[in-house]
């Protein structure tokens, strides 16, 4: 199943919620989930069923 809809902050960040991130974590560990988690790495989890 692949998802068609545009990549949006909301969609990064419910993604990003389910590895712990929040916008109250403090920033360092905030930037290690975004940067891991990435648009194409989003993508490729969302299609592979996560």
């Amino acid at each position: 199943m692949h998802n068609e809809e545009p990549m949006t902050q909301e969609r990064r960040e419910a993604f990003w919620r389910t590895f712990g991130w929040s916008p109250d974590l403090p920033e360092d560990q905030r930037k290690k989930i975004e940067e891991y988690w990435s648009d194409p790495e989003i993508e490729e989890a969302e299609a592979l069923g996560f």
